[in-house]
């Protein structure tokens, strides 16, 4: 029942939202109910972003009282000064816009195993190592999984959002 729902998600956001940025958030919301954080002992389900001020990051901050599996979520901005050991404690979904993706992502994704679901939203951050990306193609914006940084990390993905994923490399 999930899967049709995350798969009706997906392909009438993009015919909905005004922009992008309002789909991508919609979707990093509907993503987490889809990942199990075996891994993580806290009240609420934990959401960083490289800029709050806009993006996908403002659009879910601006919601209230949103719940997963029970849990509140709860937004954080990240700054170029954020340690990796920081991170891990404080971010169960990382979205990276590219503003200081380079100077957080690299020593971030040699940490293992990783324990944060880490998504941008080019090949580019796939190919640099990150778990996810949101890529726009035409008018849809698709979920692509990185298939070799899925095997490092801590956290399930269950096979719901597999489904409705493509995946990288081919």
């Amino acid at each position: 029942m999930r899967v049709v729902c995350l798969a009706a998600l997906m392909c009438s956001l993009s015919a909905q939202a005004g922009t992008p940025d309002q789909v991508r958030s919609a979707l990093l919301f509907q993503i987490a109910k889809f990942i199990d954080f075996t891994h993580v002992q806290s009240d609420s389900v934990r959401y960083c972003f490289t800029d709050l001020s806009k993006g996908p990051g403002a659009f879910l901050a601006q919601q209230q009282n949103l719940l997963i599996r029970g849990q509140p979520i709860a937004i954080t901005e990240l700054s170029k000064s954020s340690q990796n050991d920081e991170l891990s404690r404080q971010c169960d979904i990382t979205y990276f816009d590219g503003k200081i993706e380079n100077d957080i992502l690299s020593p971030w994704i040699k940490t293992r195993p990783l324990t944060t679901f880490t998504v941008g939203s080019n090949f580019e951050f796939l190919e640099q190592g990150g778990v996810a990306a949101l890529i726009q193609e035409g008018k849809k914006i698709r979920l692509y999984i990185n298939r070799e940084q899925l095997e490092q990390v801590s956290f399930k993905v269950q096979a719901r959002l597999m489904t409705v994923s493509k995946f990288y490399p081919n």
